[in-house]
């Protein structure tokens, strides 16, 4: 009887025990499922959190350029509303060295431009040809003749400004069109590094190493009282003398405006020598006649006596002009930009804000606008 009981017991215990084994394997399965589908639940949620993260960063960055990057295109802005034509002394000796590093460098950012020199060329330089001696005596006599040629030939109404450089001198054309943005052309206005003759303060003039501008006003101003006058010769057109001083001469007794062209910290832009020796890093002491001549007082250091927004400097040789043109537009240290006070001076002037080119004609407009410390009140507010 006991072991008949027994085999009756038997399917009993057996499946109790199965489905016991049944209930643990059903319990493994769901806390496995469920922690699966926790971890994918978990990980979705950091997927949308990561999302979320990037969206927001993405705002963010959105957000900080619209707030840091100028809605506007200086250069292209500065070079439809300022117009320069580039006059750019030369002679047949330096056709295909310095004048050829000229046209291949900064001259292409005039909005023309035009090389001076008294013999044809087979090389692809637009060439004004004139009838002159090319000898340093003659150079006065060489620059207003290509003055008043560049007015008969060219259409100057599609230029405000005429700017004179010789092929040694390297032009940053965006700092120029800066300089010159603030200027009505039809007010007779003179622009570059201003000098004192032999340190006489009566007798200011423009470097012309450094380059210079004339407005269109000035220019004509020029040709028809001086240059094109047949009974007076108030510029005394013959005299053999230097080309910039002569220059300078002439346009104050004509009643043309001298421009200070340095930056709201008081530092020139315009240069008559190289980098290393504005910086007081050149291969010999500065020169003394640039303190003799310099109608400001300045010095040459490493940092803070140059400014960051110069538009010339003079004495560059052939190589040394593809090494600025390199350093300049062929790269940029990251996050390096325009100093924050001639980009905020900038973006005022090109939306119309404190730019006295705007006021008609008929309006006087304020002169002292013009001047450094008006400037940099107006950028202050």
């Amino acid at each position: 009887m006991a072991t008949v009981g027994s085999r009756k017991w038997l399917p009993l215990i057996c499946g109790l025990i199965v489905g016991a084994m049944a209930t643990h394997f059903a319990h493994l399965t769901t806390k496995m499922l469920g922690d699966g589908a926790r971890v994918m639940v978990n990980a979705a949620g950091s997927q949308m959190r990561s999302q979320q993260l990037t969206e927001m960063g993405n705002q963010t960055n959105a957000s900080r350029k619209s707030l840091s990057s100028p809605q506007l295109d200086i250069p292209a802005e500065l070079y439809k509303r300022v117009r320069i034509l580039c006059l750019i002394i030369t002679h047949p000796g330096n056709y295909a060295t310095r004048a050829t590093a000229v046209n291949n460098t900064w001259a292409r950012r005039c909005n023309r431009h035009v090389f001076v020199g008294s013999q044809p060329t087979n090389l692809s330089l637009p060439l004004m040809r004139l009838n002159v001696t090319e000898t340093h005596d003659n150079l006065w006599q060489k620059t207003w003749m290509s003055l008043d040629y560049a007015e008969k030939n060219f259409d100057l109404d599609q230029f405000d400004f005429i700017f004179k450089a010789d092929d040694d001198t390297f032009a940053v054309m965006e700092n120029l069109r800066l300089i010159l943005l603030p200027l009505h052309p039809e007010r007779p206005s003179f622009v570059g590094r201003k000098f004192r003759y032999s340190g006489d303060a009566d007798k200011p003039y423009m470097s012309g190493g450094a380059g210079y501008a004339l407005s269109r006003r000035a220019l004509r101003t020029f040709l028809s009282a001086a240059v094109r006058n047949p009974k007076l010769d108030p510029c005394q057109r013959q005299l053999r003398h230097s080309e910039d001083f002569m220059l300078g001469s002439c346009l104050k007794g004509l009643g043309v405006e001298f421009i200070d062209s340095r930056d709201s910290s008081g530092l020139e832009r315009f240069h008559p020598l190289t980098p290393e020796y504005m910086i007081g890093w050149g291969p010999m002491p500065m020169p003394k006649w640039m303190h003799t001549f310099n109608y400001f007082k300045f010095k040459a250091c490493h940092r803070g006596c140059v400014s960051k927004a110069s538009a010339t400097f003079h004495y560059i040789s052939q190589i040394e002009m593809y090494k600025m043109e390199f350093l300049l537009y062929g790269m940029s240290p990251i996050g390096v930009h325009l100093p924050e006070t001639e980009t905020r001076q900038a973006m005022k002037l090109l939306r119309g804000m404190c730019s006295c080119r705007l006021h008609s004609l008929g309006v006087e407009a304020d002169r002292t606008a013009l001047a450094r410390n008006s400037r940099t009140a107006a950028l202050d507010k």
